[in-house]
């Protein structure tokens, strides 16, 4: 196995299933986009919190992997051509769904106030030019 990082987006939504464990799972298709070429399809498997988060997100939606990636093969019922491919268990994901959840943090520190910086409430700086 292969520890890896990849990127894609989802070829069909990704269903939360049940294990007879109890614990849940989630299967999910990636596209993945290898240079000019045509994309790579991995299959993938989460569980737990990792299948949930990922079990939300829907067709077309980017979604990054970190996890075991590994190559595999089966032969084609139809043709009988023997075909090759990658799978990966994902460790965690991430999706523009959980970059929006911190997005109001961030934003608020790079757009500080200065409307009230200091305790006599003047302005920040001691410009003789007023904007």
């Amino acid at each position: 196995m292969i520890d890896a990082i990849i990127s894609g987006k989802l070829i069909k939504a990704p269903e939360l299933k049940t294990g007879q464990s109890g614990k849940y799972y989630c299967q999910f298709l990636l596209s993945v986009a290898v240079g000019e070429k045509k994309p790579v399809v991995v299959s993938g498997m989460a569980f737990t919190e990792t299948a949930e988060k990922i079990a939300k997100l829907q067709k077309g939606d980017a979604l990054s992997i970190v996890g075991a990636l590994k190559p595999n093969s089966w032969t084609d019922k139809g043709t009988g051509v023997t075909k090759h491919g990658l799978s990966i268990t994902a460790n965690a994901s991430l999706s523009a769904y959980d970059i929006k959840k911190r997005r109001p943090k961030a934003e608020s520190a790079a757009n500080p106030d200065y409307t009230n910086n200091s305790a006599n409430g003047s302005m920040p700086f001691n410009d003789s030019i007023p904007f």
